[in-house]
């Protein structure tokens, strides 16, 4: 069987299953879960969450209902953010190699007209 993944909502916190909610993907390409319209009509509105009694984000920042929000797993808590790094040696390689696919690129453009009026002067 396929395991499915359990999200949350990126506005309210809670735990969204499969084949439930909506998703909004940005430019940078993060995406966001919603459970209902509300929760998305809020984040486009961009409202703070905190400032909603009825969201998970603000009863953590009152301090109410900690134990139970754990035992229900409705929002992971100890969840951190990642920042994205790149290796240098990585980048460099891989714009080294762009430019020299654009040199051949160059370079088979130049032979096949060359090669073409090389035909035009033999034909005539």
């Amino acid at each position: 069987f396929l395991k499915m993944d359990n999200f949350f909502c990126s506005f309210c916190g809670i735990k969204i299953y499969p084949g439930h909610g909506s998703l909004f993907v940005k430019n940078n390409l993060k995406l966001h879960y919603f459970c209902r319209s509300k929760c998305r009509k809020l984040f486009h509105l961009k409202k703070n969450p905190l400032f909603f009694p009825w969201t998970i984000f603000n009863r953590i920042n009152r301090g109410l209902d900690l134990e139970n929000l754990e035992k229900k797993k409705i929002f992971n808590i100890k969840k951190t953010r990642t920042t994205l790094t790149y290796n240098d040696q990585i980048v460099h390689r891989i714009v080294y190699e762009l430019k020299r696919s654009e040199l051949d690129k160059t370079k088979k453009q130049s032979d096949y007209i060359f090669e073409k009026k090389k035909k035009k002067i033999k034909v005539v």
